[in-house]
């Protein structure tokens, strides 16, 4: 437990170094507020909802995305890309300890950058926080940041050089923010990209329980479908990566037999 600490002191102070990722993923959630806000701010949804208030829900995933796929998924693959994994073992610390204390890290800035954007709206447009809802909504960040983190799992078990990662990763953040309802809403998709979404783009409905979670519609348990779905989807994500990373393993042990074998 002291090393976790230490490390996720250190690797907090490391991420919140990199000014550039940092402004990226403080300043994303708020223009698009500020853009979006104005542009819909006509619209509505459930009938008489202002679509305005609807607009932190669905840029609370995207604060999540942006966090876990992006920056943590990175970073991860660099530290083992670079054989700091392997340092730090050789120092006496597990992997599990290093990859938990970036994600912590990770987890640090998604609260406060939602903290910022529930502030920023509140101020510019009178969103307020359902505060009734709040456990709730807890449930519903960790069940996104489950979904998102066995993508990342997934990927990492897949690739191997950080380059291809960032740009692999990106690819899907822009394919979840934009075809996930998180900026534009779902309502005003065509209903055959509706029902692509629904299929192949599981966060929409992470995008549905933040929604109805925000407004009061329902409370976290009511949301059974969404709940099954979307762990649902993670068990599979996370199958496929333990898969991979065994058929990696196999594949090295195979590669150092035939090698100590040529060498005998």
């Amino acid at each position: 437990m002291n090393n976790f600490l230490i490390m996720a002191r250190y690797q907090i102070k490391l991420l919140f170094r990199n000014y550039k990722s940092l402004i990226l993923g403080f300043s994303l959630p708020i223009i698009m507020f500020f853009i979006f806000g104005n542009l819909l701010s006509n619209y509505q949804v459930y009938g008489d909802i202002n679509l305005t208030s609807l607009l932190v829900p669905a840029y609370i995933p995207i604060i999540i995305i942006n966090g876990v796929l992006v920056i943590y998924g990175q970073n991860f693959l660099v530290y083992k890309e670079q054989g700091n994994l392997i340092k730090y073992k050789l120092l006496g610390l597990r992997q599990i300890t290093i990859s938990t204390s970036m994600y912590f890290a990770t987890l640090v800035f998604q609260i406060l950058a939602v903290f910022v954007l529930i502030i920023f709206a509140y101020f510019t447009k009178g969103v307020e926080f359902p505060f009734s809802q709040s456990i709730s909504l807890i449930g519903t960040f960790v069940l996104i940041n489950i979904l998102e983190y066995s993508i990342v799992f997934l990927l990492t078990s897949l690739v191997n050089k950080s380059v291809t990662y960032q740009s692999i990763s990106l690819m899907i953040f822009y394919f979840q923010i934009f075809l996930g309802g998180l900026t534009f809403p779902p309502e005003m998709f065509p209903k055959f990209l509706k029902e692509i979404v629904y299929i192949f783009n599981p966060i929409i409905y992470g995008l549905e329980m933040m929604r109805d979670m925000w407004i009061g519609n329902k409370s976290f348990f009511d949301e059974g479908k969404n709940i099954s779905i979307l762990l649902l989807w993670s068990l599979f994500f996370f199958g496929l990566g333990f898969f991979f990373n065994k058929s990696n393993l196999n594949k090295n042990r195979d590669s150092k037999f035939v090698n100590v074998k040529q060498n005998t």
